[in-house]
């Protein structure tokens, strides 16, 4: 199972353009760029909400 989910965004032409140029100036890229900007705040949600182990579901016998 892959541990790593793709997001995207979709952006209007004037919002990606100021980013676009901000990302060649800073030569990161922009998927750099927004890791970099998120992490903090992934950070946070981690501790805030854990993440809870998944129940297996009961085996037939058990059912009974």
């Amino acid at each position: 199972m892959r541990r790593k989910k793709t997001i995207t965004i979709e952006l209007d032409r004037d919002d990606w353009w100021p980013l676009c140029r901000y990302a060649a100036k800073e030569k990161i890229s922009i998927r750099g760029l927004a890791r970099k900007t998120l992490m903090p705040l992934i950070d946070d949600l981690k501790r805030r909400y854990p993440r809870q182990p998944v129940n297996e579901s009961p085996s037939i016998e058990d059912v009974h």
